[in-house]
């Protein structure tokens, strides 16, 4: 698909998003992708069918994991984020786009972090920084 098709399944996945959304300035209204294109933008191969929903997901839930970090797992902010996180986990937009079959994410990251130990998100949150 190329980079425009791209972008409107992502604003097509926003519009209908199974969740709610964070804050309004959290999702960005279009993809980052635009400055890893190398190529001629009405190229068709450039995409897989399904990145435009799988960005606007990873933004969803970096938004999340970055509130809860702000927060410092700690108070209102941390638990909102830490809630929405967890309803995700069921989702089948999670399911579509990444594979926890060894519940890592449930498990290890999410039990933890509601313990009070964010090493592990933090962890799982590097890609996020500049994203959302």
């Amino acid at each position: 698909m190329s980079y425009d098709e791209m972008r409107d399944e992502y604003d097509r996945t926003l519009e209908d998003f199974p969740a709610d959304l964070p804050f309004p300035e959290g999702v960005p209204t279009h993809p980052s992708l635009e400055s890893q294109i190398v190529a001629d933008p009405e190229t068709t191969d450039l995409f897989e069918v399904g990145s435009g929903s799988g960005q606007a997901y990873v933004y969803w839930e970096c938004t999340w994991m970055m509130q809860v970090l702000a927060a410092d797992g700690v108070g209102e902010k941390a638990d909102q984020g830490l809630d929405m996180l967890e309803s995700a986990l069921d989702s089948d937009m999670r399911a579509r786009h990444f594979d926890d079959s060894s519940g890592v994410w449930e498990n290890q990251v999410l039990r933890s972090a509601r313990q009070g130990d964010l090493r592990l998100l933090k962890d799982f949150a590097v890609g996020c920084e500049g994203d959302s």
